[in-house]
């Protein structure tokens, strides 16, 4: 673990094995730390850095900005110091990010390999009745942290997204981070469930080239499977998968499996 400073942030990084150049981008109230599994399934064949998103693990938030404009800020100022485009690997919002920039920065993308990208603003133009299932849903945790009680919004939130247990079977750590973190995800919320300044639509989706495969569990919340249906159907191009035994939390609780996967649609490896 290493702390840098990027774009003007101080940023914590993680660096991990040989190969072609990758970068990976994880899920809100995580960390770098989240991509280890992976990591250690990839390090034959990517040169990896992965990184704490704003507000995250080591790495500042800036009020003055959202976290999406400034994770994307922050990555491409990475991406920037490479010879070459480069494999962008992302979670939920981190796999917002990395649509994000491969919209605006296409040149300095080699590939995409996202699981569960959560920009449910693309529902609103292409699913308005998924939109509104998910903006009510959301609205359970969201009216709490509005109100400042973080712990039931916290509760709230993991059971929707975090698998089995949720909050209350994490480490007194654990949910103390938690609880510090969880704030970011009003202002995340703003960023993927609403259009804004810099926001991506379906129009801009359809126009991105560079391979893409996209990721999902079985047991995910349906809103995941219906905003994978419109990508699908806006990039005809995207490799779909279906982790049936898996949910929201796949590249942690499934990440031999979403190695495999991804090993086999970036080099033809077999699973």
């Amino acid at each position: 673990m290493a702390v840098e400073v990027i774009a003007g942030r101080r940023m914590g990084v993680r660096y991990a094995g040989i190969g072609e150049p990758a970068v990976l981008l994880h899920c809100s109230l995580a960390h770098s730390g989240a991509w280890g599994g992976v990591m250690t399934g990839l390090a034959d064949r990517l040169s990896m850095l992965a990184v704490d998103l704003p507000g995250h693990g080591e790495t500042e938030f800036d009020p003055a900005s959202d976290g999406q404009t400034q994770a994307c800020e922050t990555t491409i100022a990475l991406l920037e110091r490479m010879d070459r485009p480069v494999h962008l690997i992302g979670h939920s919002f981190g796999a917002t990010v990395a649509i994000r920039i491969a919209v605006a920065r296409p040149g300095l993308v080699a590939s995409l390999s996202l699981y569960e990208p959560v920009y449910f603003s693309l529902l609103a133009e292409g699913n308005p009745e998924a939109h509104a299932r998910e903006r009510a849903d959301a609205s359970q945790f969201l009216t709490h942290l509005v109100a400042g009680d973080m712990h039931t919004a916290a509760v709230l939130f993991l059971e929707l997204w975090g698998g089995p247990g949720g909050f209350k079977s994490m480490s007194k750590p654990q949910q103390d981070y938690i609880l510090k973190t969880i704030p970011h995800i009003l202002d995340n919320s703003r960023s993927v469930m609403e259009g804004h300044q810099g926001s991506v639509d379906l129009s801009k989706v359809a126009n991105i080239k560079a391979p893409f495969l996209l990721m999902e569990g079985g047991l995910s919340p349906e809103p995941i499977r219906m905003l994978n249906d419109l990508i699908v159907a806006t990039l005809p191009t995207v490799q779909r998968h279906v982790f049936e035994t898996a949910a929201h939390m796949g590249p942690i609780s499934h990440a031999p499996d979403v190695t495999r996967v991804v090993r086999a649609f970036l080099f033809g490896d077999e699973t």
